[in-house]
């Protein structure tokens, strides 16, 4: 046993309240004893019962506990009141009613994302063009846009998307002019010069 553990006698019970005395062996004085530290929960206290006990002191409240358990001849393990112990709990399996009650909650959550996602209505595209200077002056989205249809194009010593002037002059590059770069970074070349 434990050098910690002491041994008493249960001498006064007061079932209705939950409180006791335990008078440890040789000792003089009683010591006060709450029902919620009293184990095991399943034995009724009764006096006269042996009692294996010890305090424990909680160094932020300098308070004292006395916690101790009814002797039944089992082997006696007690445990401070001021430790979470949540070892004892690692090893049980989870009840029926939790395992419900995940499912359910998740079944509600699957639920909920599936109406916000069905009712979702995405946004038209805007038409709305950007301010002049943000793309190449030749650009569909350029503010001051020329009109290009009638201007004949042909290769020459270009090869980069960026030393073109128009939408037209971009895809006739793309599409006709061997060594030509297609990309900006990522970008498709038209999609830089055309709408």
């Amino acid at each position: 046993m434990d050098r910690r553990q002491k041994r008493g006698t249960l001498i006064s019970w007061d079932q209705q309240y939950r409180i006791g005395f335990i008078m440890p062996e040789g000792g003089t004085e009683a010591l006060r004893i709450k029902g919620i530290n009293l184990y095991p929960y399943t034995h009724a206290p009764q006096v006269g019962d042996i009692l294996v006990y010890r305090m424990w002191k909680d160094s932020f409240t300098d308070m004292k506990v006395l916690v101790a358990e009814v002797d039944l001849g089992n082997p006696i393990k007690l445990i401070s009141p001021f430790a979470s112990d949540t070892s004892s709990y690692a090893n049980e399996p989870l009840s029926w009613r939790i395992k419900l009650s995940i499912v359910a909650c998740i079944a509600v959550f699957a639920s909920i994302l599936y109406v916000v996602m069905s009712s979702y209505q995405f946004a038209p595209e805007n038409t709305n063009k950007p301010p002049e200077g943000l793309f190449p002056a030749g650009s569909e989205y350029y503010v001051g846009k020329r009109d290009l249809s009638d201007v004949v194009f042909s290769c020459d010593s270009r090869r980069q998307c960026l030393q073109m002037t128009s939408c037209q002059e971009a895809t006739y590059f793309v599409q006709h002019c061997p060594g030509f770069e297609k990309l900006v970074g990522e970008m498709q070349c038209e999609k830089l010069w055309c709408k």
